[in-house]
């Protein structure tokens, strides 16, 4: 049986002594999976989020990305395992004012010292940015950035897309966009793809759903 893309068990987190942000949270998600993680502020999303994609590491627990133990690299490992193995898509989209919608895109790639060529111009065509390559995000819509950031996270073929909030901040119209965007990256481009959100359903987002409240991850259904 194929190993989950992404797979946390018993993870719990605490800061400097206090209560638990985290208590026992366990999930598995599979390559081209859509997972929805939904609870209030305050709930541990960001948290949790932070650890599955190796920006954070749990008090305790394991996290495995395309069935590597993450949890207990060092830092440098950790940071190759961010550029390599896991995309991240923020409620502000993150990008870099300064360069074009191409060439944020092509950042992870210049990073990693790969080619950017046909995989930029690949994913600017899947995206719908082609006619946006040349501007810089302050000329385009929130929603057209957050696709950016879409394709961007994709750039350099990770095994799991972590969003958080990628939809708050837009109107019905950007939010299915980014939604579309996300069906997108794991039917065509093979990610699992994890979305945390305050609301309860992400309408055009079909998938497993789980709740996590003070903490504690519970799925729905």
């Amino acid at each position: 049986m194929t190993s989950p893309a992404l797979a946390a068990t018993g993870v719990w987190k605490s800061y400097d002594g206090r209560a638990d942000v985290l208590r026992d949270v366990s999930l598995a998600v599979r390559s081209e999976e859509a997972v929805l993680i939904w609870g209030a502020n305050g709930s541990g999303k960001t948290t949790l989020l932070s650890i599955l994609g190796g920006l954070d590491i749990p008090t305790r627990g394991s996290v495995l990305v395309g069935g590597r133990e993450i949890a207990r690299l060092k830092e440098s490992e950790l940071a190759k395992v961010r550029l390599h193995d896991v995309g991240f898509v923020f409620q502000t989209h993150n990008l870099i004012d300064d360069l074009t919608v191409e060439e944020n895109v092509a950042l992870p790639l210049r990073l990693a010292r790969k080619p950017a060529d046909p995989r930029v111009r690949d994913l600017l065509e899947a995206f719908d940015l082609v006619r946006l390559a040349t501007r810089r995000p302050n000329e385009i819509s929130v929603g057209e950035a957050q696709r950016v950031a879409v394709a961007r996270a994709l750039a350099n073929g990770p095994k799991v897309i972590l969003a958080d909030e990628p939809t708050s901040a837009l109107d019905a119209k950007g939010s299915a966009a980014v939604l579309a965007a996300f069906e997108l990256a794991r039917e065509d481009f093979h990610a699992a793809v994890v979305v945390a959100s305050h609301e309860p359903a992400l309408p055009g987002f079909a998938g497993t759903s789980y709740h996590l409240e003070e903490g504690t991850l519970g799925r729905r259904g």
